[in-house]
């Protein structure tokens, strides 16, 4: 019995092995095997199916296995309404999509795990906080992330009369509690903030919304409840 065991353990730890090496050559022999140009439209498309946002790349589309296998779009703009629109929301030099080992497989580019966004530009109007609030409250999305992003917040002359220097942005839901989140860690009029804002999906007519402030250290909470819009 005890060597039978033993000749169980050793099958299964080598297959375990050969499982992992297949693996690891496939994932860093993707970007020799495949060429994502002809692949642009797709990921787009479900960009946006995952995200609920339009993206337009002009640049390279590469692969990049570390640290997470992900997708490079470099020359990307990010909108809320359906392209070509006048202005675009954000102008992306570099985009990271990570995705699932069932898309490095398949290489179908359909199941998005969550993208980045880093070093990025956002200039916003009045209106597009009205679509920003929209997204909130009517779109189902995979986690998205900002990393060292500035919010220029501009006027109907188009001046800019707001600048908030933000260092992590997380839009996401857990799906677990059935919750949705956007939280900022920034920087607004020198001051330093946090801002959380989350909705729960059994009680979707209400939001709640914390802010704090440090040094001098100030928070605000608010419960916002709507009948309609």
């Amino acid at each position: 019995m005890n060597k039978i065991k033993q000749n169980k353990i050793t099958f299964t730890f080598i297959l375990t092995a050969i499982v992992i090496i297949f693996s690891s050559l496939t994932i860093l022999s993707l970007p020799v095997l495949f060429d994502y140009k002809s692949k642009v439209t797709i990921i787009e498309k479900n960009f946006y199916k995952n995200f609920k946002i339009y993206l337009k790349s002009s640049g390279k589309i590469s692969y990049k296995p570390f640290p997470k296998p992900h997708l490079l779009v470099e020359n990307a703009t990010i909108n809320l309404k359906k392209p070509p629109v006048k202005d675009n929301l954000i102008k992306i030099p570099n985009l990271k999509i990570f995705i699932s080992l069932k898309d490095l497989y398949l290489r179908s580019f359909s199941d998005f795990v969550s993208t980045k966004l880093s070093d990025v530009n956002i200039e916003l109007k009045i209106n597009d906080i009205t679509e920003i609030r929209k997204h909130f409250y009517q779109k189902i999305n995979k986690p998205i992330m900002l990393n060292d992003a500035k919010i220029f917040l501009k006027n109907a002359k188009d001046e800019v009369i707001l600048i908030s220097p933000t260092k992590k942005i997380t839009y996401k839901i857990n799906n677990k509690s059935k919750i949705k989140y956007f939280n900022i860690d920034g920087k607004i009029f020198g001051l330093n903030f946090n801002s959380e804002w989350k909705r729960k999906y059994d009680t979707p007519n209400m939001s709640f919304h914390n802010i704090n402030i440090f040094n001098p250290n100030i928070e605000v909470q608010n419960i916002l409840k709507f009948k309609n819009n």
